[in-house]
């Protein structure tokens, strides 16, 4: 029972006992005070009867003594009346039965009012001739105490009711700080950190509110605190400080990570490129100038490639820098790099007499493994550019031999994805995602394959031309029509949808997607959509709206490839996520790697706080799972757990 309720039950059953004690005591004290008056009233009544029928009674005139009696016992205020000679014989009697009309027995037993009685002599001068009993009726008393009573219970119920209304608005001002203090611990499970401004004038509760206020405050610098203790230190081991791109070894890593992932098999460019006499500019204009230097060739990539999906661009050492550029054919790859090269030449450089050496090597293959060798093919290509003059750009194809037909251009592209999007031909793979035991399945993360031919075609294969001809919010439209067709038991693992950014911010797929899961609640409790971290940075106001939508129809949200973006920690605060997966590029070799592990340890600590589950992508190795577990992940997915498998029929 709520505080709220046991004060005013409390406050109620006081007011109640004194206002009972109240009805009571009124009800004794009229009946008192009526005995009283009925008592002196049949006296007054036995001596005035008594000198009126005294001179009857000489003469001994009975009928003219009735006469005289019947006078006052007709008006039915009185029970007896008795009139008895001087040897105690009834000369004239008048009785009157006790009947009270309109008053409950109950009433009459619990009052139980006496009956007053009044004695008078009958004289002629000095000589007595007879003794007159005049016995009060109780009827009209009970008749005016029952209407006493009724006057003060139905004043008794007003002032109660009035009394409880005023208790109840009372109660909810005094113990509304209390109200704003259960809105802060909630709020504070939210990752939200409000403080009272409006102080209560109860010196207790204001001690209260002023010691919740400064928990709220301390937590929230705690909080914050170990957020950007984490960024800084993330930032300081994978991000280069000058051009705050990613350094050699965070490039490495997401490279590799890309390739092992869905999105290995598609198509990309890897370009390396060199400044030369870095040092001579350095001594001409200051390493201020140098720096700045290095920030411009950055910021030229970045806004040439910030188009394009899953680019990774890196400082590698000095003047060195390379990007690798996801791509959907080699024309495109040709223009891109082109472009980059033109403007780089556009950078005023402090004056004509310094003239920094540019080169650029490029690398394409139109299906990027790890035997693809784009870093050696790029690096050699550079070689080859720096050989030919102070500024130059070399272009390395694949090496291997195309069959005719193998490469697709934009409209059999175009085509093959409206034949599968028209026939619904979308093939299916699961992958478990297991808890901790490494046995028990939490959820089953749905990969997309497309028929070409007789091979399956992955989504890193598919999906950037998808983009392209912006198709996005219809392949996830068929995605989740198909599975709510075949996933229809209520009961399994969930099912971990991958969404694209375009999609949330599509208001018809969103509206869609909000009438589809109203109809179908059962899949949306079974339902985690997954999105992938950047689409924070590309649009966090529809990832927060769209988040919040789909946690009131009951299906969950999940942010992939986790920790890849330099500020990621700040949303975790306010985004309603269940749960988190760390990018493949910090599992990798994580038993090796002890800024990795600090980093995910990190992460974990923070994730907890907002009641966030943190899953590992990529485990390929027992060693890496064993890691996972020592550093208290709630689970995991990769090839070591388990391999996607086709989906061949429901699975509960």
């Amino acid at each position: 029972m709520t505080l709220f309720r046991q004060l005013t039950f409390a406050i109620t059953f006081l007011i109640v006992c004194l206002m009972g004690a109240n009805l009571v005591v009124s009800v004794y004290n009229a009946r008192g005070y009526m005995f009283e008056q009925m008592q002196v009233h049949a006296q007054d009544t036995a001596t005035s009867l008594g000198l009126t029928i005294s001179h009857a009674a000489q003469d001994k005139d009975t009928a003219q003594i009735n006469s005289f009696i019947d006078v006052i016992f007709d008006r039915g205020y009185y029970r007896h009346i008795f009139y008895r000679s001087l040897t105690d014989d009834v000369i004239v009697q008048r009785e009157l039965p006790i009947v009270v009309e309109g008053v409950p027995q109950w009433f009459i037993d619990w009052l139980d009012l006496p009956e007053p009685s009044g004695r008078a002599e009958v004289v002629s001068g000095w000589f007595r001739l007879g003794e007159l009993l005049i016995v009060t009726h109780p009827g009209y008393a009970y008749q005016d105490l029952w209407r006493i009573f009724r006057e003060q219970l139905w004043l008794f119920f007003f002032t109660a009711v009035l009394c409880y209304a005023l208790t109840g608005i009372g109660l909810r001002y005094l113990l509304r700080p209390l109200r704003k203090v259960e809105e802060q611990a909630e709020a504070i499970c939210r990752r939200e950190f409000p403080v009272q401004d409006n102080l209560p004038h109860t010196p207790e509760l204001r001690r209260m509110v002023v010691a919740m206020n400064r928990m709220v405050q301390k937590i929230q610098s705690m909080f914050q605190e170990q957020v950007d203790l984490t960024e800084t230190l993330h930032r300081q081991a994978h991000l280069d400080a000058v051009t705050e791109l990613s350094n050699r070894r965070d490039f490495d890593a997401r490279f590799e990570a890309f390739i092992k992932s869905e999105q290995g098999g598609s198509a990309g460019m890897l370009l390396l490129l060199q400044v030369g006499n870095m040092v001579g500019f350095n001594d001409a204009f200051g390493r201020d100038a140098g720096d700045q230097c290095l920030r411009s060739i950055a910021k030229v990539l970045q806004e040439n490639t910030s188009t394009s999906d899953g680019v990774i661009l890196s400082r590698r050492a000095g003047a060195d820098f390379c990007a690798f550029i996801p791509l959907t054919s080699e024309a495109e790859g040709h223009e891109l790099a082109q472009q980059i090269f033109n403007k780089l030449q556009c950078i005023n450089w402090f004056g004509e007499a310094t003239e920094l050496l540019l080169h650029m090597g490029v690398a394409y293959d139109d299906s990027v493994t790890l035997d693809s060798q784009l870093l050696s093919r790029a690096d050699l290509a550079l070689r080859t550019a720096q050989q030919r003059g102070p500024r130059d750009i070399e272009w390395s194809a694949a090496e291997s031999e195309r069959q005719e037909g193998a490469v697709r251009n934009a409209g059999e592209w175009r085509r093959l994805l409206q034949d599968v999007i028209s026939e619904r031909a979308l093939h299916f793979f699961v992958q478990p995602v297991f808890g901790r035991d490494g046995k028990t399945i939490n959820q089953l993360e749905v990969l997309c394959r497309i028929k070409d031919g007789d091979q399956l075609l992955n989504a890193g294969v598919f999906l950037p031309m998808v983009e392209r001809f912006a198709m996005a919010a219809d392949i996830d439209r068929l995605v989740i029509e198909l599975l709510a067709e075949r996933f229809k038991s209520a009961e399994g693992p969930q099912l971990n949808v991958n969404l694209s950014p375009s999609s949330i911010q599509n208001l018809e797929f969103v509206s869609w997607l909000t009438e589809f899961l109203q109809q179908r609640p059962a899949f949306a409790q079974r339902l985690l959509l997954e999105l992938p971290e950047k689409a924070l940075a590309m649009n966090e106001v529809a990832v927060r709206e769209f988040a919040l939508g789909m946690e009131s129809l009951g299906a969950g949200m999940c942010l992939d490839h986790f920790g890849v973006a330099a500020s990621s920690f700040h949303y975790l605060q306010s985004l309603p996520l269940q749960a988190l997966k760390i990018d493949r590029c910090f599992i990798s070799g994580l038993q090796d790697n002890a800024d990795n592990q600090f980093f995910v340890k990190s992460l974990l600590q923070i994730a907890r706080s907002c009641d966030v589950s943190l899953l590992a992508e990529g485990v390929e190795t027992e060693a890496e799972w064993q890691q996972v577990l020592q550093l208290g992940l709630e689970g995991g997915q990769g090839y070591f757990l388990a391999k996607p498998a086709e989906f061949q029929g429901e699975i509960a």
